[in-house]
């Protein structure tokens, strides 16, 4: 490359595959990608003019990992003027390592790496997604690198998913489901079921998506307990809180629960904090529904817990260890299970929000106050054994299911 940066307008064919349960179809489409190069040597220009490589420069040099709308990066660029967005592709490895020799700030979607660590300049990661497991070692925490999270923005929905199991569950939805595919009137059993109406729940994790599913199990006038990190009260009347910070027990706020919702983050304390003891302490016939993280939970237990009927059913978007679940395994036909591909239909606002997020931090940032949704030394995940899927797991596991979706 010379040493004169280069503007390249890139015509990227994107292909997006939805399922035909949200009504789509295969789309293909060109979508501009406008990207700034430049060598490691030269800093980047914008409008004939170069930018100075100093890293205590007014105007931060920004890249953005982000698969965005134009409507989505005209608000981006409003919000960051008057600093350059060097846009970067997630595939082409090249470009981020170039953008990362000079810029202060990246945007990124999915979880970072050791690049942006060891990144000589960096001082903000921004991942817009919920949790930071993916990459929390303690050389993280250790570092003055800033790591921020676009964790809340879709609470509300992911309540709504979580109440979705707990009614699916409790009226034994899939059972009516076959019974009409049979055109059979009723289920075996059926006086037996109940609401939701009086029944108590156990929420692990208070968070957006914990505080809005108290709101939703109020409306079902039921029993609302929570467990979580910090000493602080609910912001919904009613609510009992346990909290670790107390030395609290979760068996003692699950005694009795007729449900269990995990909505908690993952880390190296929350780590299979949902054991058999746990699930002992909770009623007989109960329900564990997980919308956080699959290593939460210990399979064997729930497993166990399921087979002897101590859980009546669990309704899990997420599992443990490895997305997607492989065909072969021993949750497709454990008893009473109901499992969605760790996918809620997004909120409307899903992006604005997210944006919304960056203009409140991007004003910390150059004010210098604390970040919101920083990961801490209370995010630290390094204690779970590593797995290493065997070769050719990748293209097995969409060849099936490719053909799943063509028979469905």
């Amino acid at each position: 490359m010379t040493s004169t940066s280069l503007f390249l307008l890139v015509w990227t064919p994107v292909a997006i595959l939805a399922s035909r349960a949200r009504g789509h179809g295969l789309v293909l489409a060109c979508l501009p990608v406008r990207m700034h190069w430049c060598s490691q040597q030269n800093p980047k220009p914008r409008g004939g003019e170069m930018i100075s490589t100093d890293s205590n420069s007014p105007t931060p040099r920004i890249m953005a990992r982000l698969p965005w709308s134009a409507k989505h990066r005209q608000r981006l660029e409003q919000i960051f003027t008057p600093s350059e967005i060097v846009y970067v592709d997630r595939q082409d490895h090249a470009a981020i390592a170039q953008a990362l020799q000079t810029c202060e700030i990246a945007l990124i979607d999915g979880v970072m790496d050791d690049r942006y660590l060891d990144a000589p300049h960096l001082k903000w990661v921004h991942c817009d997604q919920s949790g930071l497991d993916g990459y929390a070692p303690q050389a993280l925490a250790d570092s003055d690198l800033i790591v921020t999270s676009s964790k809340g923005r879709s609470g509300p929905v992911l309540a709504e998913h979580a109440v979705f199991f707990m009614l699916s569950l409790a009226y034994r939805a899939p059972a009516l489901a076959r019974a009409q595919r049979h055109r059979v009137w009723g289920i075996r059993d059926q006086e037996t079921l109940r609401g939701l109406y009086g029944k108590k729940v156990c929420i692990v994790g208070y968070g957006a998506t914990g505080s809005s599913l108290a709101r939703q199990c109020s409306t079902f006038d039921m029993d609302i307990t929570a467990f979580r990190r910090k000493d602080i009260e609910a912001d919904v009347p009613g609510v009992k809180m346990f909290c670790s910070a107390r030395r609290d027990q979760l068996a003692d706020a699950l005694q009795g629960a007729d449900f269990i919702v995990l909505c908690a983050s993952l880390n190296n304390d929350s780590y299979r904090m949902v054991s058999a003891r746990e699930i002992s302490a909770m009623a007989p016939g109960g329900f564990l529904i997980n919308m956080a993280r699959g290593q939460l939970v210990d399979e064997e237990a729930m497993i166990a817990a399921l087979k002897s009927g101590h859980l009546a059913g669990a309704g899990l978007d997420v599992t443990d260890p490895n997305e997607p679940l492989p065909p072969w395994h021993r949750l497709w036909s454990a008893p009473n299970v109901m499992i969605t591909p760790h996918f809620t239909p997004q909120m409307p606002d899903r992006t604005a929000r997210t944006l919304d997020m960056l203009e409140e931090n991007y004003g910390r940032f150059q004010r210098g106050e604390p970040l919101l949704h920083r990961f801490t030394q209370e995010d630290v995940f390094s204690c779970a054994p590593e797995m290493t899927p065997f070769r050719g797991r990748h293209r097995l596991m969409s060849a099936w299911r490719r053909f799943g979706r063509w028979l469905s």
